[in-house]
């Protein structure tokens, strides 16, 4: 008799051992059976990370797949496994295994169980579906056990994180470099340092991943988006969304009982920021120039960009500001740079002086976090209501609805307080200005941070006509009050 070894892992947590046994234990097992049995072993087929527990009319894996058509061809008259639930798990794919058995007579044969199945007599297919029916059993058991164990943690606050997450140790203590950094990285960020700067420090001073991995802008912006931080505890479940595909939704359940490395308004801000449609991600960070998308046109208020100007009696060029607009205004670069950056060192005394918060400002942001706080616990009364019996569907939906409305009004307005109490510190930018290389991108995206952060707007008027070079009244700045 021909025989196939079909051999499968199923998705095992990290750091957990696999109940099914490593893939090479299951192939030599079923290899000794067909020894044992005098069977010729056509094919041996593994697959790693698979799970037989499929949907009602769900394809199973392809490398199952390519199982049954070796059997459809007639190249193989038995599927040998180290047990039966390597094979099916679910009864309608049992069902499908007896439909592939009454047209090409397949047999199932385990090597931990006793016998094979004869899928075409009815005291195989009896045997086979008691044992489905088990199986079944087992694994709504197994998510039972698991949904109760979430909950349980939920309610718990406890940190449950399958691996160290950057900036804490497992238990939900801090790890000491990394959450310092993750603290820069967030006031950085939101005073308009590009992810792409902080990556590339993170780097240099040697903080990589928990898995070894060097820093790039899309896994530091993962990690800066990640509720842990402010102490948030959040649960992630897959859901099937109408068309039929299984999306992974993460909600927050409440406080964590670990310290917050961030609070929960600079978190909401730095939220606020990254995911605004309008934010220049500026395709990987380097800036050539230190105005370029901070200078706006007085006339059409298009950002301006760099450029070069044409050359001129000697055969020379040099570096000009341009209208992305329309080209309204262009401008000599060097000498607005220069002006734009004295300004802002003669702004240096004033803007240490100012407070970092107004009174105000930190009694309104009490008030907005016990206001998140109750409407979160409203909600979920809402949905224990639901659960009762208490309201209906229809009922839940409008109150949900108007506490999600609510939660993103208070958390926007506190992501605004959170992002005015950012501060830059201006007592090395004239250091900077003065040692600044336009081949080193670090140094112009300091200054520029530090631009941005201190002028609320930077505009350029029209020179006239005949006017090569670059005078004050060239350039317009409004400075931020604080």
């Amino acid at each position: 008799m021909r025989a196939i070894i079909y051999a499968r892992l199923s998705p095992t947590p990290r750091g957990e051992e696999s109940k099914g046994g490593n893939l090479t234990q299951q192939v030599e097992l079923s290899q000794a059976l067909c020894d044992r049995k005098g069977w010729s072993v056509v094919a041996t087929i593994v697959e790693k990370d698979t799970s037989a527990s499929t949907k009602r009319g769900a394809k199973r894996s392809a490398e199952w797949e390519r199982v049954k058509a070796l059997v459809e061809d007639g190249k193989a008259d038995a599927i040998v496994s180290r047990h039966y639930d390597r094979m099916y798990r679910t009864p309608w794919d049992l069902e499908d295994l007896v439909d592939l058995a009454e047209v090409t007579g397949v047999t199932l044969a385990a090597a931990q169980a006793h016998g094979v199945l004869d899928l075409s007599a009815p005291s195989g297919r009896l045997a086979a579906r008691i044992a489905a029916v088990v199986a079944r059993n087992e694994t709504e058991m197994r998510v039972e056990r698991q949904v109760l164990g979430h909950q349980r943690r939920r309610e718990s606050g406890r940190p449950f994180w399958s691996t160290r997450p950057f900036g804490f140790e497992r238990d939900g203590r801090h790890r000491g470099a990394e959450a310092e950094a993750l603290r820069q990285a967030y006031r950085d960020v939101l005073a308009g340092v590009t992810l792409w700067s902080i990556a590339k420090d993170w780097n240099t001073r040697g903080l990589l991943s928990p898995h070894g991995k060097e820093w790039r802008s899309s896994n530091l912006r993962m990690v800066l988006l990640k509720p842990r931080n402010a102490g948030i505890q959040t649960y992630s479940q897959w859901v099937e969304k109408p068309d039929g595909t299984r999306v992974r939704r993460t909600e927050e359940t409440g406080a964590g009982n670990w310290e917050a490395i961030v609070s929960k308004a600079m978190f909401r801000a730095l939220v606020r920021h990254l995911s605004d449609p309008e934010r220049n991600t500026g395709g990987g960070g380097r800036r050539k120039a230190l105005l370029s998308g901070v200078a706006r046109c007085s006339k059409c208020q298009a950002a301006v960009t760099q450029g070069w100007s044409k050359k001129n009696a000697a055969g020379e060029r040099y570096r000009i500001y341009t209208c992305s607009g329309g080209r309204c205004i262009t401008c000599p670069a060097d000498p607005l740079d220069s002006f734009v950056v004295r300004k802002v060192i003669d702004r240096a005394e004033e803007w240490n002086a100012a407070p970092a918060t107004h009174a105000a400002d930190e009694k309104r942001e009490a008030e907005l976090l016990a206001e998140e706080t109750a409407t979160s616990e409203r909600r979920t009364a809402l949905a224990e209501m639901f659960a009762v019996g208490d309201i209906d569907a229809s009922t839940l939906r409008t109150g949900i609805g108007r506490c999600d409305a609510d939660l993103t009004k208070i958390r926007s307005e506190l992501a605004v307080l959170a992002s005015q109490r950012v501060r830059v510190d201006l007592g090395d930018v004239e250091y900077l200005w003065e040692e600044l290389d336009y081949e080193d991108p670090d140094r112009i995206d300091h200054v520029r941070t530090v631009v941005m952060r201190v002028c609320e707007r930077v505009e350029l008027l029209p020179r006239g006509r005949g006017t090569r070079g670059f005078q004050s009244e060239h350039c317009r700045i409004t400075f931020r009050t604080s």
